[in-house]
């Protein structure tokens, strides 16, 4: 049996509460005083971060970005969730204890916490949870493809409310991934009357209100999002986990794609947190009262094959396996990452399990320009077409490559890409749009040859990337739209998945990697190390590699 017990509260918090607000309400707006040697404290009770892009959505049931699961992670709440830089322990949050599944049972038992309030003043019941999982299924994220998580083992018969404050959860089938995924953004729960009210559930379609709007449990509420600009919150007063201790008031997420203004507000102080491209962490490691952190990360670099694309060439397995060939990874770690990235193999990162299944972790694609060259040649698509003293193949027809706004090392690897495609009499153009644009060309249009995208891990099991990444649409993967699809492919990720035995999914993993790696729709090119720059009056920051922002625990004081 697996189980956490809530604490009693103490009796003494409300005094504490009412103190601490009016201490608050008598120093809102001041500065902290300079200690010797270091600088003022800019605006003390308020984070802010300056990154590139912003959220695509607010709605959990569509969320599949990282710049929206960032504001969604802290507006609204799970059942279970992480701590600090733990990322292998689940914690309670609106479930205080839950008992696991037995014998053959496949049945969960969530115990949910008292005196929970949404924002607006609703209770949050156990009807709220059944409402939040039913609507994710329901709904079926139309436009992310990220209900998978829920529907790979539940259905909107599958969550049962036994009371107020308990539901139980009967897995369609059983699996041990189970626990750690409920705490992924896409379990958010939501209040059933606020969306109710505001368009309620209909099925596969996006609820337009939900996108721009919020109302959740957690210790922020939305205040305003300018488009293309900035996203603030401010801290919700109704908070289970009140306002006792140390935290901040307010967060402001800047969205600034030009890296010189990032760099600029964090030596200046109007940033505490900002993204710094790899190649100007020597601008900003030097100066006063700033510090950069450097942990090991899931995080994964990958080059996306577009098999529907328009220029049909894209859908042959040898010429991707050519531009497997001709992309040159040492570049994209010495040039585009200052060496803070190394190979990665297949689907898997290095850290998780299986990770051997992928040719004992070496890299199958190597750069080789002369054999890529070979393989295009052997297929038919040689360089036939004269334009002016150059011959190119494919008819002169121009590979399609992307990249995002703002994004220094994915523009770097794109250029690098193209000069690696000129020599092998390829043409191609590279291109870049924001971050929402960009998602949306991914998963709505055919308008693409080949863009870059990262991935983080949703929750910490090899599943999460292996079945997103080369699954199939027919069992509701296909999560980056390049359209592969391989019959025994599918099958070998749902052996892999609902078996718990190590052999079992060891080898259905080792059998679906002979296959994907030798029929590419993805370049792996990397596993990152995260990086970002931070004040050094920034207090109890800790990055965890599946829940990357959470500002409640943050404050703003030299030690």
């Amino acid at each position: 049996m697996e189980s956490f017990k809530k604490k009693d509260m103490k009796a003494g918090v409300l005094a504490i509460s009412i103190c601490a607000m009016f201490i608050c309400i008598a120093f809102s707006g001041c500065t902290q005083q300079q200690q010797p040697g270091n600088p003022e404290i800019k605006n003390p009770t308020i984070y802010t971060r300056y990154d590139i892009g912003e959220p695509r959505t607010l709605d959990p049931a569509e969320s599949y970005d990282s710049a929206s699961s960032d504001m969604i992670n802290n507006i609204y709440e799970t059942l279970v969730t992480y701590k600090g830089n733990d990322s292998k322990t689940i914690y309670p949050s609106l479930a205080t204890d839950w008992v696991a599944p037995t014998g053959n049972s496949s049945t969960w038992t969530f115990h949910l916490r008292h005196g929970v309030q949404f924002s607006n003043g609703d209770a949050f019941t156990a009807e709220d949870v059944k409402y939040s999982f039913d609507r994710v299924l329901i709904m079926n994220s139309p436009d992310s493809g990220v209900s998978w998580i829920l529907s790979q083992c539940m259905d909107t018969n599958s969550t049962k409310v036994i009371d107020d404050y308990t539901v139980e959860i009967n897995l369609t089938k059983p699996y041990g991934g189970f626990l750690v995924l409920l705490a992924f953004t896409v379990a958010s729960v939501v209040d059933k009357k606020v969306v109710e009210a505001n368009g309620g559930v209909v099925a596969n379609t996006d609820n337009e209100w939900m996108k721009e709007h919020a109302v959740g449990t957690g210790p922020y509420t939305l205040d305003h999002w300018t488009h293309n600009s900035e996203i603030v919150l401010k801290k919700n007063d109704l908070y289970w986990g009140g306002w006792t201790g140390k935290h901040v008031d307010t967060v402001v997420v800047k969205t600034a794609d030009e890296a010189s203004t990032r760099i600029l507000a964090l030596q200046t102080g109007d940033a505490d947190v900002a993204y710094i491209p790899l190649e100007n962490l020597v601008d900003v490691e030097n100066s006063t009262g700033v510090s950069v952190l450097k942990d090991p990360s899931y995080n994964v670099v990958l080059g996306l094959f577009n098999l529907r694309s328009d220029n049909k060439f894209m859908a042959n397995p040898d010429v991707r396996k050519a531009l497997c060939y001709a992309f040159n990874y040492q570049s994209a770690i010495d040039n585009a990452y200052n060496g803070y990235l190394y190979r990665l193999p297949g689907c898997i990162p290095k850290g998780m399990p299986y990770y051997d299944t992928q040719n004992n972790g070496v890299a199958v694609f190597n750069y080789n320009i002369v054999k890529a060259g070979e393989l295009l040649n052997a297929s038919g698509y040689t360089q036939t077409y004269q334009f002016k003293s150059n011959y190119y193949r494919f008819n002169n027809t121009a590979i399609r490559i992307w990249y995002n706004t703002g994004n220094a090392e994915r523009q770097k690897m794109a250029l690098s890409f193209q000069e690696e495609l000129t020599k092998l009499g390829i043409n191609s153009i590279v291109s870049t749009e924001s971050w929402p644009q960009y998602l949306n060309r991914m998963y709505n249009t055919k308008e693409w040859d080949f863009m870059f995208l990262g991935w983080m891990p949703d929750y910490n099991d090899p599943d999460d990337y292996i079945a997103p990444f080369v699954g199939s649409k027919a069992i509701n993967q296909d999560t980056f739209n390049t359209g592969y699809a391989n019959a025994t492919v599918d099958a070998m990720l749902f052996k892999g998945k609902y078996n718990v035995d190590p052999q079992i999914r060891s080898d259905a993993y080792t059998t679906a990697f002979n296959i994907y790696i030798n029929d590419p729709s993805l370049i792996f090119i990397g596993q990152n190390v995260y990086v970002r720059g931070f004040r050094t009056w920034l207090q109890n920051y800790s990055y965890n590699p599946v829940i990357e922002y959470y500002y409640y625990n943050v404050y703003k004081a030299y030690p």
